[in-house]
């Protein structure tokens, strides 16, 4: 892992946050992993949801992720109107949520309402 994802990876999920907000606005697209299957990652929460749905700013840090895991999952990504107008709509509908940028310690669970308005506040900077 090249160290500056590295140093990315060990900040605070605020920051992460951050980071996260910054690139994908940028960009216009989220990172995701699925099976072959082509099921998506959902995380289990043990607060709030029933799952999270993990998104990455980036697929190298999809990847890190995926290499962690038993199971192989790929890295993909969706437009960012599409992950916020499409897949968010499916995933509340089913009682999740998303985990922005996790990174195996700690992560800030949104909704999609939350992801909006923080897309809009970005806008208008």
């Amino acid at each position: 892992m090249k160290l500056m994802q590295r140093f990315i990876l060990s900040r605070s999920a605020e920051k992460r946050l951050v980071y996260f907000y910054g690139m994908v606005t940028v960009d216009e697209h989220v990172w995701l992993l699925r099976d072959k299957a082509g099921d998506l990652l959902m995380f289990e929460d043990k607060a709030d949801y029933p799952f999270l749905l993990p998104v990455w700013p980036s697929r190298s840090f999809a990847e890190t992720v995926a290499e962690k895991i038993d199971e192989p999952y790929e890295a993909f990504n969706i437009t960012l109107s599409s992950f916020v107008d499409d897949l968010l709509v499916r995933i509340e509908r089913d009682g999740g949520a998303a985990t922005i940028f996790p990174n195996g310690h700690d992560t800030i669970t949104q909704t999609r309402e939350e992801i909006k308005e923080m897309l809009r506040t970005i806008e208008k900077q």
